[in-house]
C-alpha cells in the first residue's frame, strides 16, 4: 500500500468517514464498521486527492463514458468527468416513471463505458447497473471505487467479466488504523474479515 494512501485513510477515520460502531449495510449484513463516502465531498482537499488518484488510473483504461451508479456514484463520476474530459452519465437503480422511463441516462450503444460507485460490498448494486449498461448496448469491462470491502463484489463482478479496481479496500484500512483504534474494536473487526472477506 502507498504511503498516500494510507494518510488518506487515517484522514479518513479521524474526519469521521471511516466509522466503528454497528451497523446495517445496504446488503442487509450488519457491519462493525462503516465507510460513509458521502461526507467526503465536505473535505474537497481530501476528496480532490483521492479523484486524482483514481482518474490516474482510469486513464491507462479503455473508455468512452464515465457512469456513476444513482446516487452516491454520481458526484465521484462527475468529478472524474470534469478531470479527463469525458463524457459522463449515471446509471438509475429503477426507472423513472415519466419521460423515457430509462435506467442509463445517456446513448451507450456501442460505446465502452467505465462505471463508478463509491463502496463495493457483495457487488448486488454495481451488478445490476453493469446488466442496465449492457441492455442498453453498452460495453462494460471495468468498475473502479474507492473502497473494496472484499466481501464477495470482485468475484461477482469477475463472473460477469468485469474487472474491479479499487483506490484502497478492506485490508488498507485495517493495516492502516491498526494503531489508532482501541484494541476491543480492533479484534471485532478483525473476526468479522476472516468470516466475510472473499480471499484478495
Amino acid at each position: 500500500m502507498a504511503t498516500h494512501i494510507r494518510d488518506t485513510l487515517v484522514e479518513m477515520y479521524r474526519r469521521g468517514i471511516i466509522k466503528f460502531g454497528e451497523y446495517k449495510l445496504a446488503s442487509g449484513k450488519k457491519s462493525p464498521f462503516y465507510i460513509d463516502l458521502r461526507e467526503l465531498p465536505l473535505y474537497p482537499e481530501l476528496y480532490r486527492g483521492i479523484m486524482i488518484s483514481i482518474a490516474s488510473e482510469i486513464s491507462g483504461l479503455k473508455y468512452d463514458i464515465i457512469a456513476g451508479i444513482e446516487t452516491a456514484g454520481i458526484i465521484h463520476a462527475g468529478y472524474l468527468s470534469c478531470l479527463l474530459n469525458k463524457p459522463v452519465t449515471y446509471v438509475r437503480k429503477k426507472p423513472k416513471s415519466h419521460g423515457t422511463k430509462r435506467l442509463v441516462e445517456a446513448d451507450v450503444k456501442d460505446k465502452i463505458v467505465i462505471i463508478i460507485d463509491d463502496v463495493i460490498t457483495t457487488g448486488g448494486t454495481i451488478s445490476s447497473a453493469i446488466n442496465a449498461v449492457r441492455a442498453a448496448g453498452g460495453i462494460v469491462t471495468d468498475v473502479f471505487v474507492i473502497i473494496d470491502r472484499c466481501e464477495g463484489g470482485r468475484q461477482k463482478l469477475s463472473s460477469l467479466g468485469v474487472k474491479l479496481h479499487s483506490y484502497a479496500n478492506v485490508f488498507d484500512i485495517v493495516n492502516s488504523l491498526e494503531d489508532l483504534i482501541d484494541p476491543e474494536t480492533y479484534n471485532i473487526v478483525i473476526k468479522y474479515i476472516e468470516k466475510n472477506v472473499e480471499n484478495k
